[in-house]
């Protein structure tokens, strides 16, 4: 499977000073935070999809109207990230992690021909490793800071299924900064296309394994986003964020730089 949200990345830069400070000439000759960086993520994200097709090959049942079908999807995700500031308000990144989704199709309002039972939910459950990339661009003074983060993923997923996940996340965001302590708020843009075809047994006796494929996409691009991130030293800082509205999601992050 390709198609991952998955994934959400944080990636606030530590200065080696007690007030960050990220244009270079801003620094007036301080030394700067070091330029490379390795990272953990855990992310957990709670959405709805909106089905864009769905087709089985089962004579006599009419096409599906996407209206009528309510998915949901989880996931659970963790990663390993390595990234580099390339100037002091452009840094790049790489990641390597794994992530498990639950993703359910709710077909009970689509009925069988002639017989008084309808689908019932379709699980489509997956695993695999997640690779990606992105750019983090940022601009702060001694007080406050705004930092646009792009992360494009794809997954190698194993699951039932021939699967495919793929994702495209910008966040913006605006905070303050006091002393170790940066807090913020901003929003997260999500972009995934997922797609799953194979043969589903739906348990009818007389029917066997009938061959499926189904598209989906999420149901709302955007949600909200606060977090606070806390500095232990100029190689070593954690953050915390919260997604909320229409979609849910919590970002942990740990970086040490070197």
């Amino acid at each position: 499977m390709r198609r991952t949200l998955m994934i959400l990345i944080l990636a606030l830069p530590l200065t080696a000073g007690a007030d960050p400070l990220f244009m270079k000439d801003s620094l007036n000759g301080r030394e700067f935070f070091d330029p490379w960086g390795v990272g953990v993520d855990v992310f957990t994200m709670k959405q709805d999809y909106q089905l864009n097709k769905l087709e089985f090959d089962l004579p006599g049942v009419a096409p599906i109207d996407p209206d009528d079908v309510d998915v949901t999807n989880e996931i659970n995700h963790i990663d390993v990230k390595l990234d580099v500031w390339l100037t002091p308000f452009l840094n790049v990144f790489g990641l390597i992690g794994h992530m498990s989704a639950d993703t359910n199709v709710d077909l009970g309002g689509v009925a069988l021909p002639g017989l008084p039972i309808t689908l019932g939910t379709l699980p489509v459950d997956y695993d695999g490793t997640v690779y990606g990339g992105g750019v983090n661009l940022l601009y702060a003074t001694e007080r406050w800071f705004v930092a646009w983060n792009n992360t494009w993923t794809d997954a190698d997923i194993s699951g039932d299924f021939d699967s495919s996940v793929t994702s495209f996340i910008s966040q913006p965001r605006i905070g303050l900064i006091r002393g170790s302590w940066m807090g913020y708020v901003g929003g997260m843009y999500l972009d995934t296309e997922e797609t799953h075809k194979g043969n589903l047994d739906l348990g009818i006796p007389g029917l066997g394994a009938i061959p499926f494929s189904v598209e989906l996409d999420n149901m709302d691009e955007w949600n909200y986003a606060v977090g606070v991130a806390y500095v232990f030293s100029p190689k070593a800082h954690l953050s915390l964020e919260i997604g909320f509205g229409d979609r849910d999601h919590t970002l942990f992050n740990y970086t040490y730089r070197f």
